[in-house]
């Protein structure tokens, strides 16, 4: 656990990952994958401010923001696509969260309403969450890389309420890349926001490819709940 150590990381999380007790799917790290990770990442600027935590040993891992306007929080990172956008505000909700459900073994078998992110109330708990987008927003005017804008865009849209969509999520409708284009319209879809309905069914003609059968499938969840109604 020593390998941790230089890393600024409070005492209570490290606490934490000490004290946890790996099972399939959900390993602790080991140094020297630790070790062979880092070395990775130096490779690329988009994993500048990460940190492997817990592996499958599938070449897959959860990863824990040190540094930077993300700094604390926990991600994703798979080997099959690139989406480093948060899932948990920090180490203690991503080990509760693993702790409290015993029978699963992957990250795919946990039921995204588990993760903090993207999110579901405007009462998250996350202190200067605002503070934190605008931040990333201008990290965002400011990168050409295209890697390192989408997953600066995707933590934007991820860390944004229902509240603020129009604010946050509907310049990136607009978006010259078809996957930041994609992921806007999939979280529209996922907050079932209905004043987006017009532009849902506008973008089913005009988007680029992927982004005309995310909107179709935003449109579904519209009508979803307007039948539950």
């Amino acid at each position: 656990m020593k390998y941790f150590s230089k890393f600024d990381i409070n005492k209570a999380d490290i606490k934490k990952l000490e004290d946890y007790n790996s099972r399939d799917g959900f390993l602790l790290v080991t140094k020297s994958d630790f070790n062979d990770m880092l070395e990775y990442f130096k490779q690329y600027t988009v994993y500048d401010n990460l940190i492997p935590i817990l592996t499958d040993n599938n070449s897959n891992y959860w990863c824990l923001y040190v540094s930077g306007s993300l700094k604390g929080m926990i991600c994703y990172l798979s080997h099959a696509e690139l989406s480093l956008e948060p899932k948990f505000i920090g180490i203690s909700e991503l080990i509760n969260t693993i702790d409290e459900n015993p029978d699963v073994y992957d990250f795919d078998e946990l039921n995204f309403q588990l993760f903090d992110f993207p999110i579901k109330s405007d009462n998250i708990n996350l202190n200067d969450r605002e503070i934190i987008i605008a931040k990333l927003k201008a990290e965002l005017v400011s990168k050409e890389q295209e890697d390192v804008r989408q997953q600066l865009a995707y933590s934007i849209m991820t860390l944004t309420s229902n509240s603020e969509i129009e604010t946050n999520i509907y310049p990136f409708l607009e978006d010259d890349d078809m996957y930041i284009q994609e992921r806007a319209i999939q979280i529209i879809g996922f907050h079932k926001y209905k004043p987006a309905r017009n532009k849902l069914i506008e973008l089913t003609k005009t988007a680029m490819v992927n982004g005309k059968s995310a909107a179709g499938k935003a449109l579904n969840e519209l009508n979803k709940t307007a039948k539950n109604v």
